[in-house]
């Protein structure tokens, strides 16, 4: 995570617009930057992408990094997907795995490989085919886990926030895991292939059977042995 925040970081300090393809025809790699980096894309290698407003479609052959204020992208990646900003919000496929770091994160893709997400509020849906963790405040877990999930609530404990974050389960666990938070909630569509290890302050409401409870007791979900 501490290349995407490095990333975002870097992509503020841009202004002046600029473009570049680079590199054979069988390794064909572009680079864009600017207080607008938007275009679409067909490369066989890399493609990068750093402004305030991001806008990234089409097909990248191996990896596709992104960062800015704000960060959209409907992409066919080959590759690894690397992406940060205060909103990333990504609908395409990863062949590779995947990385995200973000305020708020909304992610409707195939992604085929290993996630790793931090953020205060996401929304993950679609497929993860192998391995999920997840850090944040608030989070969503809708479609399809086949790996092991590890998702771990985050935040501070005010008026709006508990200290070990808010999760709610939506998807279907193949993988089964580990969810730890203040509060969880297992929606009726949520499905375990595997055992499912919840710790939360209270054990969640609903008939859903496949996962194991233990309170939380006072602790912080970081600290805990997952």
């Amino acid at each position: 995570m501490t290349k995407l925040i490095l990333m975002a970081s870097c992509a503020l300090a841009v202004t002046a617009c600029t473009n570049s393809t680079y590199g054979p025809a069988e390794n064909r790699s572009t680079e864009s930057a600017g207080l607008v980096a938007s275009r679409d894309v067909d490369v066989t290698g890399d493609a990068d992408f750093a402004g305030m407003l991001v806008r990234a479609n089409g097909n990248v052959g191996r990896d596709l990094e992104l960062a800015g204020a704000s960060v959209t992208s409907n992409a066919v990646v080959g590759g690894d997907l690397a992406a940060a900003g205060a909103s990333v919000r990504f609908t395409g496929s990863v062949q590779g795995n995947t990385e995200i770091a973000a305020a708020r994160a909304w992610i409707d893709a195939d992604l085929n490989g290993d996630v790793e997400i931090a953020g205060a509020r996401v929304t993950l849906d679609g497929r993860v085919g192998g391995r999920l963790d997840m850090h944040g405040a608030r989070m969503h877990l809708k479609g399809e886990y086949a790996g092991p999930v590890e998702v771990i609530g985050e935040g501070r404990e005010d008026e709006d926030r508990v200290r070990n974050g808010r999760a709610i389960l939506a998807g279907n666990f193949a993988g089964g895991g580990v969810v730890c938070a203040t509060h969880v909630e297992v929606r009726s569509s949520a499905r375990f292939g595997s055992e499912m290890r919840i710790i939360a302050s209270e054990r969640p409401e609903g008939m859903v059977s496949g996962y194991s409870y233990e309170p939380l007791n006072g602790r912080d979900c970081d600290t805990i042995d997952t």
